[in-house]
């Protein structure tokens, strides 16, 4: 019986369900005069068919902006380290232990992050052959790619919120 009380409590004590809940996910009336629309437009638009948060959600995959300066830079990294490593892939050399040097020689004084491939979701995710890598260009861009036994793909961006020039791992 104390368990029936404490929910009738905590549900809202004469609001039906509907009033209770709908504001879980930011978008039905809190009941108040002054619940309205969000007050600020700063957030990232959402596409329609997405989930509610999804553009804040997902804010971490997205690479940041890049200044020109460092956007040009890293653009002719990207078509120089992937010819470079065209040659490797060719050579069936496409591991972490064959890219890193190659990457760091290229690359220098650059930061170079290499690890290996990783295919499927999150935690879980299993290691495939070839390497993924991102170098870090200026303060605001990266080249990141990868290599595997068919391909081998470099391009400019900017810098992951959380992971800097390793994209983050994918989510379900």
């Amino acid at each position: 019986m104390a368990v029936a009380g404490a929910l009738f409590a905590l549900a809202g004590c004469g609001q039906s369900t509907d009033d209770v809940f709908s504001n879980l996910n930011g978008n039905g009336s809190s009941g108040s005069p002054e619940a309205t629309a969000p007050a600020s437009d700063a957030r990232p638009e959402t596409p329609p068919d997405a989930p509610p948060n999804y553009a804040d959600n997902s804010r971490v995959r997205r690479p940041g902006e890049m200044s020109a300066r460092d956007e040009k830079r890293a653009e002719h990294e990207a078509t120089e380290v992937e010819r470079a490593l065209e040659e490797l892939r060719r050579d069936g050399r496409i591991g972490p232990a064959a890219v890193r040097p190659l990457l760091t020689r290229l690359s220098a004084p650059a930061h170079v992050a290499v690890e290996e491939l990783r295919t499927g979701t999150g935690t879980g995710a299993d290691k495939a052959e070839g390497s993924a890598f991102g170098i870090w260009i200026g303060g605001t861009a990266c080249v990141t790619g990868s290599v595997n036994r068919t391909r081998a793909q470099a391009h400019a961006n900017g810098h992951y919120p959380e992971t800097g020039c390793l994209p983050p791992a994918p989510t379900h």
